[in-house]
């Protein structure tokens, strides 16, 4: 810098130096500038083709074909320290962990003047999260983009085994020629930057409704606070008094494939104690000092190495919200199948598992229906084959038929717990948990007579809680498709559900706003009040259940 400083300041001296080195730069990097590469192009007074030949100052390129590289977020920052901060630099509302396809959408745009159009392949990620935000987000939101076909996912011809979406987007007078959309190889009447057959609509925000309504379980960190059965009964039998500390342990694992969801594992929690309480148990309190703090001493965190016999994250307010409940649901974080299951609260939860205190079959009939589970699979990040479960992103933000995430709606209760029983009975009498079911249950080889009876009773749900949301102009599909008609008719029930939720989301927020509605707490002394339904013209039965019930608070 002091060389190319010293240059400018009029050291002709330097010149050979500053010579050399743009020599090995262009060798090395072979930089490529559009406007230096086509000045026939690039000019103000370039009469425009696609605007009768107008000079409107904004002639740039008529259209892009092109294949961009595939590169994750890791690949974008390999290109350089500096690159990534400039690409979020040159363009605004970019995403940190957006794929490099994202920024190559962005870059054609820039280029492309008032009017035109651009297809390119991009890895098939370009559709979700920051990704979308960065690329197809921001040219349909804020560009005047409009997406006129589509291919979400297709094998890439080449050598690569990678599966890749190819997308194309025009603006004015381009997108003006545009006579039908087509998305996979069908007519659609519109592509939203989520490759979806609907309108675009504004990203879903929190409902006030839902907070406090869904928990991350326990982060420990230490397996030596966990037990065996045999190592809880040996502590328990020299000192009683340690039962008082060591807990049911149950995560994801045991939830998925126990025929009963039970836990095998005990846990030590001396909650948030200070060590000077804690020492009230030194029988536990010496175990986690042997297995737990060797391992938090080497931590980064201050606060784990100070504090090395708590969990490292607690979750106070999980066990205050299900300390009065007699059952709550929960799902695992990441699972091969999106379920919910009915849980004792008086136990710890691992943080791969995701609480609900809830204790309705309502509650339970919505999240299990084909109402939210595909509203979740849209918003949430998944791994590798197995899907993934956000609440901030799919359940703070997903609207029940009710406002309120506990409201008692009777059909959908029945509806509920017919399924909820007849699953329960099917996992004992075959010994086997929910992973295993619901392989059965999508397997369209699979006719035992009962998964045939749990499939018509999951339709039965579905129809149910479509009634409840006043949706009765939908079809329940098949819960299993079984020809290729049936996956047609599931996948327009999804985009339809989706961008109905999003709709709804979008009212519910806004009536929140309307009622000045603050942030509640997770503490709630007394049941919530529900919204009146008959003030919404809907005449249907809502009740609600009272959360103030005994039970063993941490």
């Amino acid at each position: 810098m002091d060389v190319v400083q010293a240059w400018l300041a009029g050291d002709e001296g330097r010149r050979a130096d500053i010579e050399e080195w743009s020599r090995e730069i262009r060798d090395k990097h072979s930089p490529f500038h559009w406007h230096l590469e086509f000045p026939e192009v690039f000019f103000l007074e370039r009469p425009d083709p696609l605007d009768d030949d107008k000079v409107n100052g904004a002639a740039f390129m008529d259209a892009f074909v092109g294949n961009p590289p595939f590169a994750g977020k890791n690949g974008v920052v390999a290109l350089g320290d500096c690159y990534l901060d400039w690409l979020q630099t040159v363009q605004e509302h970019s995403h940190g962990n957006a794929d490099l396809s994202a920024h190559f959408f962005r870059r054609t745009a820039v280029l492309i003047g008032a009017h035109g159009s651009l297809g390119l392949v991009a890895t098939n990620t370009i559709a979700q999260g920051d990704t979308r935000a960065t690329g197809l987000q921001y040219l349909v939101s804020h560009a005047g983009f409009t997406i006129f076909d589509a291919t979400r996912s297709m094998p890439w011809p080449g050598d690569a085994a990678v599966d890749v979406s190819v997308v194309l987007l025009a603006k004015g007078h381009a997108s003006e020629g545009v006579r039908q959309s087509i998305l996979d190889e069908l007519p659609s009447p519109a592509i939203s930057s989520r490759l979806r057959p609907t309108p675009e609509r504004s990203d879903p925000v929190v409902l006030e409704a839902n907070r406090g309504y869904s928990f991350q379980g326990s982060i420990v960190l230490g397996l030596g606070f966990t037990l065996t059965s045999g190592e809880r009964d040996a502590l328990i039998t020299k000192h009683n008094e340690n039962g008082e500390r060591i807990f049911p342990y149950l995560g994801g694992q045991e939830v998925n494939t126990s025929p009963t969801q039970a836990h095998d594992r005990y846990v030590i929690s001396f909650g948030q104690m200070s060590l000077t309480e804690a020492e009230r148990w030194p029988d536990l309190l010496a175990i986690v000092r042997e297995k737990v703090k060797p391992e938090r001493d080497q931590n980064n965190r201050e606060n784990y190495r100070k504090c090395w016999w708590q969990f490292a994250e607690y979750r106070p307010g999980l066990f205050e919200a299900i300390a009065n409940l007699n059952r709550c649901f929960v799902t695992s974080g990441i699972s091969k199948h999106r379920v919910f299951a009915a849980v004792t609260p008086q136990q710890v939860f691992t943080h791969n598992l995701y609480v609900f205190p809830l204790q309705s079959m309502t509650s339970f009939a919505v999240l299990q229906s084909k109402v939210h589970i595909p509203w979740a699979d849209l918003l949430s990040s998944g791994l590798e084959t197995r899907g993934g479960y956000r609440p901030s992103d799919c359940f703070e933000t997903f609207p029940f038929p009710q406002p309120d995430p506990r409201a008692v709606i009777p059909a959908v209760e029945a509806a509920g717990e017919r399924l909820y029983a007849a699953r329960a009975a099917y996992m004992v009498d075959t010994n086997q948990g929910l992973t295993q079911t619901y392989n059965h249950l999508k397997d369209r080889q699979h006719d035992d007579p009962r998964i045939l009876e749990l499939r018509a009773l999951h339709e039965a749900m579905d129809r149910a809680v479509l009634d409840a949301y006043g949706w009765t102009d939908l079809a329940v599909p098949p819960f299993c498709p079984l020809t290729p008609d049936d996956t047609r008719a599931l996948d327009a029930f999804q985009d339809t559900i989706i961008d109905r939720l999003f709709v709804l989301n979008a009212e519910r927020a806004a009536e929140e706003r309307r009622l000045g509605l603050g942030k509640p707490t997770a503490k709630r002394s007394k049941p919530k009040r529900a919204w009146n339904a008959k003030t919404r013209g809907d005449e249907r039965q809502t009740t609600l259940i009272d959360p103030d019930k005994p039970g063993d608070p941490r």
